[in-house]
């Protein structure tokens, strides 16, 4: 199933929650995803933000998202000394309309987000899953290495590293 692929803006931010919702809703566990806070979000779709969250869209319609964030100072607390003098980004918002699983998308997503890794300069990738997660399996396909597991707002989570030099 090929999308159009492109980067969030501001006005796609309704749009952005209404897909959260939808994915929250359909979850049988509902810690597998930390939904991003409104501010959180306005901080990110800001044009002049470094993040970047990608959005597969079919018709208009976003039907699912991955995205690079640069601010992971929730992590410096559970990351090893020697990380947090590097340049680290976690990738994270990773939803698929339910509807839409199973199709490629997330694979056409983490292929887009190459680009913006390689243009970053990063040293490592961080990613966090929920332990019984599907997501932790793909994570780990994706040459991760699983360095802790964590709390973090209340949720219990996998924490993987990548380096990437």
């Amino acid at each position: 199933m090929k999308m159009k692929i492109r980067k969030l803006t501001p006005s796609d931010r309704d749009s952005f929650f209404e897909l959260t919702n939808t994915v929250v809703e359909a979850l049988e566990n509902k810690d597998f995803l930390i939904p991003m806070s409104k501010e959180e979000a306005d901080a990110t779709f800001r044009d002049d933000s470094e993040d970047v969250v990608l959005g597969a869209f079919l018709d208009d319609r976003l039907v699912a998202t991955l995205g690079l964030f640069h601010d992971i100072r929730d992590y410096s607390d559970e990351l090893p000394n020697n990380y947090l003098t590097l340049k680290g980004a976690e990738i994270g918002e990773a939803m698929v309309f339910p509807d839409f699983r199973r199709n490629g998308l997330m694979n056409q997503l983490v292929e887009a987000l190459q680009t913006y890794i390689q243009s970053s300069r990063l040293d490592y990738l961080l990613a966090t899953a929920h332990p019984d997660n599907v997501s932790n399996h793909l994570i780990q396909n994706a040459d991760f290495t699983l360095l802790k597991v964590f709390e973090r707002r209340g949720y219990i989570r996998n924490m993987y590293i990548k380096e990437l030099h």
